[in-house]
């Protein structure tokens, strides 16, 4: 046997295993307890810091620009318009059609649990074009994979800047970093993008010319999404420097690469208000300003649900007649 077929069969039997314990019978019991004691726990603590900051207080800050409202519209729909041009490389489907079931995966994504967009995007895939299971899965997987480099690229990047200026330093997080395991570190990575290389027969499925006409898809569309964010959070609090909110930026990426966390928009508020402490913003405007947000992406997400689910229910033959 070769030795790709050989890392092949490895990874084929580690990824059963770790199916067999992620769907182990007490870990299913235990996981739906833990994200609602999280929750709980987050309700608490953001109930904690607004009661802190004073609710009328809060309620003088929130956000009245008009700019800002359409600014949150952009963001919204950023994601489900580029993912249009990215499952259309993959996929023989009417734009139309397909932008209302990439809504519904982002409302999946956003109130259930995260990846579970993508399991109903796999399983309408496969009922809609007739194939496979495992095809349409690998469809998803392939553009998943893309979006976290892309995401994660960009994160390190926002990372180094916000080093690079100064606004944190990173030896108070992680020490003194000697030259030896910096150069430790670079030789782990080289042996995992070649691991990775040699492999990606096995990992991934799209070609490479698609591959990078869908990365390059994620990353525009993520520095386009971000640079909206902080002109939507400077058009509130405008004397904030735009290092700081690269710094906002950075921690909100990496909040939303956390798997399995729930209501990722209330984490940020709670980690928003403290940063906003930090950095001296004003926190009744900053609270003011990521509840609305938060409020506003949770009624959004609803009334698209069930505009969507109502849709389907009352008018489903003539809406795939009209639009295969």
């Amino acid at each position: 046997m070769s030795a790709k077929r050989k890392g092949a069969a490895i990874l084929k039997a580690a990824g059963a295993k770790i199916r067999q314990l992620l769907e182990h019978p007490v870990l299913n019991q235990i996981k739906p307890v833990f994200s609602r004691l999280l929750l709980f726990v987050i309700l608490g603590l953001v109930g904690w810091q607004l009661y802190a900051i004073g609710p009328a207080e809060i309620l003088r800050n929130l956000p009245v620009q008009p700019l800002f409202y359409l600014l949150f519209l952009l963001t919204f729909f950023s994601l489900p318009v580029a993912e249009v041009f990215i499952y259309r490389q993959v996929w023989d489907v009417p734009r139309r059609h397909l932008f209302g079931r990439l809504l519904k995966k982002k409302v999946f994504n956003d109130e259930v649990a995260g990846y579970s967009g993508e399991v109903f995007l796999s399983v309408w895939a496969k009922n809609y074009l007739g194939i496979g299971h495992r095809e349409a899965l690998k469809n998803v997987r392939d553009n998943n994979i893309l979006s976290a480099l892309s995401n994660n690229s960009a994160a390190l990047l926002l990372l180094g800047a916000v080093s690079t200026l100064g606004i944190v330093d990173l030896s108070t997080y992680l020490g003194e970093v000697k030259r030896w395991q910096w150069g430790t570190g670079a030789l782990v990575l080289v042996l995992l993008v070649i691991l990775f290389f040699s492999l990606r027969r096995y990992l991934f499925a799209l070609p490479a010319r698609k591959a990078l006409k869908v990365f390059g898809i994620y990353f525009t569309r993520f520095l386009l999404h971000n640079s909206l964010m902080i002109m939507l959070w400077a058009v509130v609090i405008p004397e904030v420097s735009i290092q700081t909110w690269l710094l906002f930026v950075t921690v909100m990426i990496v909040l939303n690469r956390i798997p399995l966390l729930p209501s990722r928009d209330l984490v940020f508020l709670m980690v928003g208000i403290e940063l906003a402490k930090t950095f001296e913003v004003a926190t009744a405007a900053m609270a003011g300003m990521l509840l609305v947000y938060s409020a506003l992406k949770k009624g959004t997400n609803l009334a698209l649900y069930l505009w969507i689910t109502w849709r389907e229910k009352n008018a489903p033959t003539q809406t795939q007649a009209t639009e295969v």
